[in-house]
């Protein structure tokens, strides 16, 4: 089993954001990947605009994955979801 973090910056619309969350534990259940440790951030300012957003929540969180291909699909998806701003993914 591998571990990761993954951070995510999601939209700044308190909707959205809870919207989100509830997408990516559905995806996590989904590719059979444990979560293990999640952290919301709150609301920040960002360095510079990301998709007309100068704000966004961070949410991180660790989970522990068995199939690498799974959770590259999963980041594949990721990038079609509009209330995802960016995210980045570090293996452990």
């Amino acid at each position: 089993m591998r571990k990761y973090e993954i951070l995510y910056i999601l939209d700044p619309q308190e909707e959205a954001y809870k919207r989100a969350i509830g997408d990516i534990k559905n995806r996590y259940e989904k590719i059979g990947a444990k979560l293990l440790n999640e952290n919301n951030m709150g609301k920040r300012r960002l360095a510079y605009e990301i998709k007309k957003k100068t704000d966004g929540y961070y949410y991180v969180t660790q989970i522990e994955v068995e199939d690498i291909k799974n959770l590259e699909e999963f980041e594949k998806d990721l990038k079609h979801n509009q209330d995802v701003i960016r995210h980045m993914k570090i293996r452990l």
